[in-house]
């Protein structure tokens, strides 16, 4: 099925377990959604939340910013300040 203007893919999960199957349709059911609608939101859900590497990756991106722009600011002081 086409979701609007966005391109899909098919994915299939094999070996999912009766018990899990019924328990996710169960939750389908109660939020008024098909299976594939349900899943296909845990899916998009999932991909939006970053994992934990990504977070640190963007820690250290922010901290390797800050550094420069700290050492920036120090030297610029240290020049500053023997000009006078």
């Amino acid at each position: 099925m086409h979701n609007g203007c966005m391109d899909t893919h098919l994915l299939q999960i094999r070996g999912v377990s009766p018990k899990t199957r019924a328990t996710l349709q169960l939750r389908a059911d109660r939020r008024g959604l098909s299976l594939s609608t349900y899943l296909r939101n845990l899916l998009d859900e999932e991909a939006a939340t970053p994992d934990i590497a990504e977070v640190f990756a963007r820690v250290d991106a922010r901290e390797g910013s800050a550094r420069s722009s700290s050492v920036g600011l120090i030297r610029a002081e240290r020049d500053g300040t023997k000009r006078s």
